[in-house]
């Protein structure tokens, strides 16, 4: 992910927003404010996934590498936003694999 941290500007954003700005991407603001996390944590492991083209031109490739951080951003959204959470994010709270069910007698008996 070093090439990541080299697209000049990166190192200076701090909010889900401030992404969607320096990449150029419309969002619903509404939506961005309730999954950002769900959308930022997707981003990472696409990040960490992606491997980048370089170019003998670095100015070249520097534009590569934004336009494919660009991709990968609009992804995640599109990813993180096309459904339910439990189903489209890959935070692990939504990725238990044992699910439990607790009668409602049970809840409701008193154990000496």
């Amino acid at each position: 992910m070093d090439w990541f941290t080299r697209i000049e500007g990166v190192d200076e954003l701090e909010s889900a927003q401030s992404f969607f700005d320096f990449f150029e991407l419309e969002v619903d603001p509404v939506l961005l404010r309730s999954r950002h996390l769900h959308i930022m944590a997707q981003f990472n492991q696409r990040l960490t996934a992606a491997v980048p083209v370089h170019f003998a031109d670095e100015e070249e490739s520097d534009r590569a590498d934004w336009r494919l951080a660009r991709r990968l951003l609009a992804e995640s959204y599109q990813h993180t936003v096309a459904g339910p959470l439990n189903t489209q994010s890959g935070l692990a709270v939504y990725q238990r694999n044992n699910g439990s069910f607790i009668d409602w007698s049970d809840l409701l008996e008193v154990r000496p």
